[in-house]
């Protein structure tokens, strides 16, 4: 299956099996490290940790973590609980950040698989997104209106709990276009105790903390009004299974996984299916999710409802 020009395969065989990139450079590669440990390694090293409490930190983090992995772009958000996520550095070019910023903190976060492993509680670790995403990924509406138009055709992401109310997210990734090249995983997995430390170090000064927590503030009611419409969503014209099923589908789960997920039968989550197509007039999983995105678009700041109300009053003749 082609992801943005690139070959598709299982990574295993199993029913949850995951997708990476088939082509050869892309793999994730096992050979001996070159530039950890190396006098470059360091010296980089050095200066990241000498910049801790700096504003040119992340700079110096992206940059680091990028010649260990081999990724070429880096974009770090702050995520706190019922907030919309903070933008707080991004090395992308002028192109990529219109295709991937604006839309990202939009809406479009609600059904990233990182945003779901941090909604889900992740421990701080290194996360691929071969490793983390729904099977049905690749055909998510998700992906083809917003993923696939950032171009990424690789991508992973680290987790690390700043304190108790703030979790820092940073997403490296490959774009089209980029010329081959190995990637490093396990070296950014080895080393990945000495970036969580220098990051919890540098955002425990009061000088880069209070910032943030000015801007989460102000981000927090329209991030606790999507998080709702999310979790609310058909709430008033389904069954509660049925919005199980809705929220799976959003999120690319095929009716196997959802089966698995929810220990139903595959017949009883197709037979859902059907009641969720015919109680909101869609005929497909395009539909479905271009309901979710006009809905949730309508709802009041700091409303608890389902925004199929809101949809559905807006259809009514004035």
């Amino acid at each position: 299956m082609p992801l943005n020009g690139y070959t598709i395969c299982a990574l295993n065989s199993s029913e949850n099996s995951v997708l990476i990139l088939a082509n050869s450079p892309f793999y994730e590669n096992s050979v001996p490290d070159k530039f950890i440990l190396s006098e470059d390694w360091y010296k980089s090293l050095a200066e990241m940790i000498d910049l801790v409490g700096d504003d040119n930190f992340c700079e110096a983090l992206s940059s680091l973590c990028e010649a260990i992995t081999g990724y070429n772009s880096t974009v770090m958000i702050a995520l706190t609980e019922n907030q919309k996520p903070t933008l707080l550095y991004s090395n992308l070019t002028p192109a990529d950040e219109l295709r991937t910023i604006s839309a990202y903190f939009d809406g479009a976060y609600l059904l990233d698989p990182f945003y779901d492993l941090y909604k889900a509680g992740a421990s701080d670790g290194v996360y691929r997104l071969n490793e983390i995403a729904p099977d049905d990924f690749l055909e998510t509406e998700y992906y083809k209106r917003y993923f696939k138009k950032t171009r990424i055709i690789d991508e992973t992401g680290i987790l690390v709990r700043l304190n108790a109310d703030i979790t820092l997210g940073v997403s490296f990734s490959l774009r089209e276009g980029s010329p081959p090249r190995e990637l490093k995983i396990q070296d950014l997995r080895k080393t990945f105790p000495i970036f969580s430390s220098a990051a919890q170090q540098h955002w425990s000064r009061e000088i880069q903390l209070t910032p943030l927590l000015e801007v989460g503030h102000s981000n927090g009611q329209f991030g606790n009004t999507l998080d709702a419409a999310f979790r609310n969503f058909g709430k008033e014209y389904l069954t509660d299974r049925e919005c199980e099923i809705v929220k799976l589908i959003l999120k690319g789960y095929a009716s196997k996984s959802i089966a698995a997920l929810l220990e139903i039968s595959v017949d009883t989550v197709k037979v859902h299916r059907k009641h969720v197509h015919g109680k909101l007039s869609v005929s497909s999983q395009a539909k479905l999710f271009s309901l979710f995105i006009e809905a949730i678009s309508m709802v009041p700041s700091g409303v608890e409802r389902d925004p199929l109300y809101y949809y559905y009053l807006s259809q009514q003749p004035q």
